[in-house]
């Protein structure tokens, strides 16, 4: 298989990845630091200094286990060994097509 082939797929990927991180990280300080910043307690500016620190770190520190989680107890990779192609094509369709489950309605 030519990685040059699939390239634009792992871009495309990276892409949808960090704005759904971005978004479920945003939607979590709000949910977190909301209650806060309305009674006072804390400024914005500190709770965006607080989320950036405390995200950045959660997801350093547990990164890696959420996606050994995926890669083992989720789905069998190895079930993929001939057909790659088609377990990129899955996962950057599952990313976009992901709820989050943080819009109202």
């Amino acid at each position: 298989m030519a990685m040059d082939e699939y390239l634009w797929m792992v871009i495309l990927g990276f892409i949808i990845a960090f704005i759904l991180a971005f978004s479920v990280g945003a939607n979590d300080v709000a949910n977190s630091f909301g209650t806060a910043v309305g009674s006072g307690v804390v400024t914005l500016r500190q709770a965006c200094i607080l989320a950036s620190i405390f995200e950045t770190t959660g997801s350093v520190l547990l990164g890696a286990k959420v996606g050994e989680t995926i890669r083992k107890g989720i789905i069998d990779v190895n079930l993929y060994n001939e057909t790659v192609e088609m377990l990129m094509a899955g996962e950057v369709s599952a990313m976009v097509g992901r709820d989050d489950g943080t819009t109202d309605s």
